[in-house]
């Protein structure tokens, strides 16, 4: 007699509950398209988001700066240009010296340089000696150029080629020498100027520190010199300029001069030091730069040449 068959028994799952698995069976079976569709949203969602942060990661941290976040970043450490922007008017003191390649020191020119910024553009008056003479007063006014020695008018152009503060353009005016040296005084926010175009020269290694090269140029029309900055890749700061120029005889007279000692002044960084070098490393030319005052009055005569002197025969 055959035994009855133990037939094990199969609970029914209770109302309302299901194994997962068998709920993503049913899904598959009954949806499997929807799920591919859901399954490559997912993946191509998840691959948009790695292209973003690549590109963040890339653009934050890999990419090389522009020229113009390279001026930004300069420009932010040197005081920024709402600090810039601020000072309207000034002075400060020059101490320019050169030297022979033996390092006999040739010359000493000390200089008073007087700013006024006018509606975009810049008002200038130095007053420059050699020492052991007088004071000679170089300015400029709706009559045209003055200059003043010794309570009496003397002629502009030839004091000013007498203290070598004039270039050897055939077109140089007198205030030549005055107005370069605001324009360097100046930097690096006139590399925000219109017309000014900067790019990433690369970086370098500049006296066993890296730095950062920013090639300056202009827009036709605006100017044709090329400058080329250097900044500490630290502080920012620029620690070296090269100019590079061309006479009226297509002559190139580039020069470089070293930045150092920066220092604040009315929440400005300002290099008070420029030195530049002969080949075997002695000085050729020093700039010594002080006593710069953004709040005191200009002079009177700034603005107009002095009443009632004299003029020299």
């Amino acid at each position: 007699m055959e035994q009855p068959i133990q037939r094990q028994k199969i609970e029914k799952p209770k109302e309302g509950r299901f194994p997962f698995r068998f709920l993503l069976e049913i899904k598959d079976i009954v949806k499997p398209i929807v799920i591919k569709r859901i399954q490559i949203i997912k993946f191509a969602g998840l691959a948009v988001l790695l292209v973003i942060a690549g590109g963040v990661v890339w653009y934050k941290f890999l990419k090389a700066p522009s020229g113009e976040q390279l001026v930004e970043q300069m420009v932010t450490a040197s005081g920024g240009m709402q600090t810039w922007n601020s000072v309207d008017h000034g002075k400060f003191f020059r101490t320019h010296r050169l030297y022979a390649e033996t390092g006999e020191q040739l010359s000493e020119r000390l200089e008073t340089f007087y700013f006024e910024k006018i509606n975009g553009h810049v008002e200038l008056m130095a007053e420059a000696k050699r020492p052991g003479n007088d004071p000679i007063t170089i300015g400029k006014d709706k009559e045209g150029f003055w200059a003043v020695q010794k309570d009496v008018f003397v002629n502009a152009k030839e004091k000013a080629k007498e203290l070598g503060m004039m270039c050897d353009g055939k077109w140089c005016q007198p205030n030549c020498d005055m107005t370069m040296a605001f324009y360097r005084f100046s930097m690096p926010f006139k590399l925000k100027d219109d017309g000014v175009i900067v790019e990433n020269g690369g970086k370098i290694k500049l006296l066993d520190q890296e730095s950062q090269m920013v090639n300056v140029s202009y827009r036709p029309g605006v100017g044709k010199d090329k400058w080329v900055f250097f900044m500490n890749d630290k502080s920012k700061l620029i620690t070296k300029m090269e100019y590079h120029h061309h006479n009226d005889q297509g002559k190139d007279l580039p020069e470089e001069f070293y930045w150092s000692d920066h220092r604040e002044v009315k929440g400005l960084m300002i290099s008070h030091k420029w030195i530049r070098y002969w080949s075997n490393g002695k000085v050729l030319e020093e700039y010594v730069f002080s006593d710069f005052d953004f709040d005191t009055e200009l002079p009177k005569y700034f603005y107009k040449r002095p009443d009632n002197l004299l003029s020299s025969k």
